[in-house]
């Protein structure tokens, strides 16, 4: 089965965009580019989300179904597209053949976070916030890393 990651390196190829090296930094215009993508994409989920926020809550108007599935289709758009952008920026960066061992390891340092029981809880100052318990390690990924290209 084809994974997501296999599908950015297809098309950064089919473009003449590939990298196939060791991790490395950005150039400082390329990186500076696909910053600028990034937040293109929340922004178009952003936009679709407060469009759907004021269908949905305005008083006195019943909302239009028209309006509800275009605006989050429009966020499942912005959604994907965000990911792409950011799978495309790991690729370039070198990350590719690393990716999923990253994954794996930030998955795994997730799950032993724990659901704020309170805002005081959150430094984000929501219930929804997932939180770091007393005694949770972060992921290492030096190992995936050391091997960079700046060291010649």
């Amino acid at each position: 089965m084809k994974t997501h990651m296999q599908d950015i390196a297809d098309f950064h190829r089919k473009f003449g965009l590939e990298y196939d090296g060791r991790p490395r930094a950005l150039p400082k215009e390329l990186g500076d580019f696909r910053v600028d993508f990034k937040r293109e994409e929340l922004r178009e989920y952003i936009k679709a989300s407060h469009i759907l926020h004021l269908e949905l809550t305005t008083e006195g108007k019943t909302p239009d179904r028209g309006v509800i599935v275009e605006q989050l289709e429009d966020q499942l758009d912005a959604l994907v597209d965000m990911v792409y952008v950011i799978l495309g920026t790991a690729y370039l960066h070198g990350y590719e053949v690393r990716w999923q061992e990253a994954w794996d390891r930030v998955h795994a340092a997730n799950m032993a976070k724990v659901r704020a029981a309170s805002a005081g809880d959150s430094k984000r100052g929501s219930t929804f916030d997932v939180v770091k318990p007393a005694g949770w390690v972060k992921p290492d990924h030096k190992d995936l890393v050391e091997d960079h290209i700046h060291e010649g």
